[in-house]
């Protein structure tokens, strides 16, 4: 395997859509770095530059230290597992698997050897004469999987390759992939809209908003020290509320009130059926259970907070009381919306 590193891509689109302005950073050898943010952030466009199949406007795309920003996507030594699967509909598993092996010439008995290899690590061992179409939505995933894996590549590429699965087999496939590439070792770059799949599957995330880093770091890093408003609400379900300091120093949720933006995720705001000493009352605007918890919306006379309450919640309550804890507490600049030290 193999670093990949990107340097100041820049990509622009017709009218002069930026789609990228400047992105630099690094996946590290053996890290699994996934690419997150929302629909038309620029993070699947960023993919396929570092595959080769778009070409940046400036920057320069680097794996293992060699330059590739002019080498076609066969020369890189990549493998690219697309949202779709890409399989050929009329060859069976064993073909589609080791299809991209004879395209470059590999030795029969090598590639029998590999596709066996990958075929017991997916557990397509049983699979390898069926074609796709008696395949369920899993067990393609795992054949492109395994089409990627017999290649022995510097990196891989994976575009949502998880987005087509239904909500219980995604959960399951999650661990199983992130299981596989630390037992290969590999160096992944994954690109995802899903923030659960980013904070469960990798040692580094990268959020991008509008085509730039918005922040690169751990998912425990950007989780707790989000370095702006944008990634405090991207990532968390609930989002983390975010909210004017004075108007909630109004309220006596908070002892003072500067002008600035705070904010405190919905599980860290503490909730009591009772009245206690340093909380304050507010109207349940509503009731959510999730089984775990209860998501409670909070109304502190025009001051909306969202709170995730463990365990069961009296559902017939119209009042609850809640306080927020100095240490759970983020501020934000309020015109730049940057974390504020």
């Amino acid at each position: 395997m193999a670093e990949v590193e990107v340097r100041n891509l820049r990509k622009s689109f017709e009218l002069g859509m930026t789609c990228l302005g400047g992105v630099s950073f690094t996946a590290r050898d053996g890290e699994f770095v996934a690419l997150l943010g929302a629909s038309g952030c620029g993070k699947t466009t960023l993919l396929r530059i570092i595959a080769g199949l778009e070409q940046p406007d400036s920057g320069r795309v680097l794996i293992g230290g060699r330059e590739v920003s002019g080498l076609s996507p066969k020369d890189r030594d990549i493998a690219m597992v697309f949202q779709n699967y890409a399989l050929y509909p009329h060859l069976n598993v064993r073909e589609n698997i080791a299809m991209g092996l004879k395209l470059r010439g590999v030795p029969s008995g090598e590639i029998e050897r590999r596709v066996l290899d990958a075929s017991r690590m997916l557990g397509l061992s049983e699979l390898l004469s069926r074609r796709p179409a008696a395949l369920s939505g899993g067990q393609r995933q795992r054949v492109a999987l395994g089409r990627a894996l017999v290649r022995q590549p510097k990196a891989f590429l994976l575009d949502e390759p998880l987005s087509n699965l239904d909500a219980v087999l995604r959960e399951k496939t999650r661990g199983e992939l992130k299981l596989l590439f630390k037992r290969v070792r590999g160096t992944v770059i994954y690109v995802t809209h899903d923030q659960v799949e980013a904070m469960t599957m990798a040692d580094r995330i990268v959020v991008l908003e509008a085509g730039c880093i918005q922040q690169a770091g751990s998912p425990e890093e950007i989780y707790r020290r989000p370095a702006n408003a944008f990634v405090a609400t991207f990532l968390g379900a609930p989002p983390m509320n975010l909210f004017p300091e004075d108007q909630a120093a109004a309220l006596g949720l908070l002892p003072q009130g500067a002008r600035r933006l705070a904010g405190i995720r919905p599980e860290d705001v503490l909730v009591s059926q009772a009245p206690r000493d340093g909380f304050q009352e507010a109207l349940v605007a509503l009731a959510e259970p999730t089984g775990a918890a209860t998501i409670l919306t909070l109304d502190f006379g025009g001051l909306a907070l969202r709170a995730a309450v463990p365990g069961n919640w009296d559902l017939s309550l119209s009042k609850a009381w809640a306080a927020l804890p100095g240490e759970s507490l983020h501020y934000f600049d309020p015109g730049s919306r940057e974390r504020l030290s």
